[in-house]
């Protein structure tokens, strides 16, 4: 970008200087340089469209988003490079029409492809958003695959992949590709939480509020880590731990693309805040934790339950009194063999006399 930044500069200047060596009157020179200026102006004014755009979706106020949509689709009829169209495709997955963000990434797709493998595999990782959002899961994953195989590595790709496998139940390949993340996974709070949610499927409840708890205190600005963490607090009764966090979750960004839908938040929040539902609503909500981790509605439980208005309830699980620490286990071409002493073994020991050997 310098590099062009300083070849239009050393154009500009030539041209001038050229403009004004000539023999003509000078406000033909003017009017020349005035031209050039148009040209040039008229050259670039993709970017200058671009440029508008990102600065009306990336605005505190959601009432000029809709201001950026047809700013980005004129930069893009006038020839915006590449890397800024798949840019603006995402803005349009994320927060505008979904539809037409998926149309730009195929029609890119479809006569780009080849030139540059990197934008290649980052228009596949976001075009298997599309896939995922229009319930085709599996298109979603072949997609994904077919850009992890290429060798391509980067954090959306490991959050897609893993949000993917997920939701498909394959819990083995997403703990495989949340540890082959490696030091992205402390730097992206998307990893983390796909680590809390795998976590949470596995009955590994221990781990999974260890590591929202401090998730958490960094405020992640998507809803997806607080359902998760009511999840676990209502895993342990704490009704109204759970209702916090469930506020705090309507209060975070959404988008076209998250898991999360405002509209599943505030029903279970509503009925845990009224007595004659929380029991039940919480009893649903720890009795199916993949549905809700997923973002759809826990499954409906049979019988009655009471009206319960405590902040904390009973016949939940009770809190650890300390708390696991997962060890992350070294990859090695082969196992060392577990070389601790148990006390039978020590036992041995001092029965047999070994204990100078």
């Amino acid at each position: 970008m310098k590099r062009n930044m300083n070849w239009g500069l050393w154009m500009s200047l030539l041209v001038t200087v050229i403009v004004f060596t000539l023999k003509i009157p000078t406000y033909s020179k003017i009017l020349l340089l005035g031209l050039f200026i148009a040209g040039m102006l008229y050259l670039k004014r993709s970017i200058f469209y671009y440029v508008k755009a990102n600065r009306k979706i990336t605005s505190e106020n959601e009432q000029e988003w809709d201001q950026a949509w047809p700013l980005y689709r004129k930069a893009i009829k006038a020839g915006l490079q590449k890397s800024f169209v798949i840019t603006s495709a995402s803005m349009f997955l994320q927060r505008g029409d979904a539809l037409e963000g998926k149309a730009i990434l195929e029609q890119y797709l479809a006569t780009s492809k080849g030139k540059d493998s990197n934008l290649d595999n980052i228009a596949k990782t976001m075009v298997s958003m599309a896939y995922w959002m229009d319930g085709d899961l599996q298109k979603a994953i072949r997609t994904v695959e077919e850009v992890y195989e290429s060798g391509y590595r980067d954090k959306n790709l490991f959050i897609n992949y893993t949000t993917y496998a997920l939701e498909n139940g394959d819990l083995q390949k997403a703990e495989a590709l949340i540890d082959e993340s490696g030091e992205m996974e402390n730097t992206s709070p998307g990893i983390k939480d796909n680590r809390g949610w795998l976590h949470i499927v596995q009955g590994e409840w221990d781990l999974a509020d260890a590591l929202f708890s401090a998730l958490i205190e960094k405020n992640p600005r998507f809803p997806e880590p607080y359902v998760h963490y009511a999840q676990v607090h209502i895993h342990y009764g704490e009704v109204q731990a759970a209702i916090d966090m469930l506020k705090r979750a309507l209060k975070a960004r959404f988008s076209n693309t998250s898991g999360m839908k405002q509209e599943l938040i505030q029903q279970l929040l509503s009925r845990l805040e009224t007595p004659e539902t929380r029991l039940r609503t919480a009893k649903e909500i720890d009795a199916d934790p993949v549905n809700v981790a997923s973002g759809r509605v826990p499954r409906p439980l049979q019988g009655s339950f009471a009206s319960q208005d405590a902040e904390t309830l009973q016949g939940f699980a009770a809190r650890p009194k300390k708390p696991r620490v997962k060890q992350a286990v070294e990859k090695s071409e082969e196992r060392l063999p577990n070389t601790d002493l148990t006390e039978e073994d020590l036992e041995y020991i001092r029965k047999h006399n070994l204990e100078k050997n």
